[in-house]
């Protein structure tokens, strides 16, 4: 476990929140499936633990309750998990940052199997709803920005759903078995991936075994299964960043965005009303 300095880092923050917990922009902390500050607490039940800077949700960490970041600051994930919610960011009063903390693994996953009695959220953890909806949501102001950073987001509709005017830098990223759009920028979006990998958009299936129909991935038909779309009057830059396996285009573009130093394999086709910023 990437312990992320947690004599200094946790105790430091969490004194800081209950001495004043109307900052601004101000950094919390998120678990993921291992007891980062010992309280014998993850998942839901951390998210109600007093103002201690530390979370059991990523949707808690962002939201305004117990000492959250009220979408203006900074959410790090520090212990590995799996985390079964549609993350939603809206930079409503600040810039938000959305990251792992280095060696951590933190998937954003719509399909959860098992329980643990520690986490309220994994009985009944309804993973055929979570499968119809994006894994990660921004929709934010235009003078704000959003990162996002060292994340996995999987088994969604999309797994990063960017609207609105929001202003995003998406970087080392994961974005695996989606179905309709690994990474999809919308309206007046102006987005920036760089150093990620985008694999098997359009490729999420299996059928449900008798009995468990909550805990299987269902069978999907992909619309239309593009690893990375820009679409309206949105524009983007796509840098040193993988894109394979994709059912459809591996990048699809409106002629707003600029590629350049991306690997497109296994694609159909490979770009669509895109073209690399080299090409000429």
């Amino acid at each position: 476990m990437n312990r992320y300095t947690r004599a200094t880092t946790g105790a430091a923050l969490g004194a800081a929140l209950v001495a004043g917990n109307a900052y601004a922009n101000h950094p919390v902390l998120v678990e993921g499936e291992m007891d980062f500050d010992g309280d014998g607490r993850i998942g839901l039940a951390e998210d109600t633990d007093e103002n201690d800077g530390i979370f059991g949700t990523i949707n808690a960490a962002l939201g305004a309750a117990n000492g959250g970041i009220n979408q203006n600051g900074r959410v790090t994930i520090v212990t590995s998990g799996r985390f079964a919610e549609v993350v939603n960011i809206t930079a409503a009063n600040g810039n938000v940052t959305l990251e792992a903390a280095p060696g951590v693994e933190a998937n954003i996953d719509a399909v959860i199997g098992g329980t643990d009695p520690r986490r309220l959220d994994f009985p009944g953890s309804n993973n055929l709803a979570r499968q119809g909806a994006p894994g990660i949501i921004v929709n934010a102001p235009s003078n704000r920005y959003v990162s996002i950073r060292n994340i996995v987001s999987r088994n969604w509709t999309n797994g990063i759903d960017v609207r609105g005017g929001s202003r995003v830098a998406i970087e080392n990223c994961r974005i695996e078995n989606n179905v309709n759009y690994g990474i999809l920028v919308q309206d007046t979006a102006q987005v920036k991936i760089d150093g990620c990998a985008v694999h098997a958009t359009g490729f999420r299936t299996g059928a449900a075994a008798a009995g468990q129909t909550n805990n299987f991935p269902t069978q999907n038909t992909p619309r239309p299964g593009n690893g990375i779309e820009f679409e309206d009057r949105s524009r983007g830059a796509v840098f040193r960043t993988e894109v394979s396996g994709s059912f459809g285009a591996g990048i699809a573009g409106n002629g707003k965005v600029e590629i350049k130093d991306v690997y497109l394999f296994d694609n159909q086709p490979a770009l669509k009303g895109a073209r690399r910023g080299d090409d000429r």
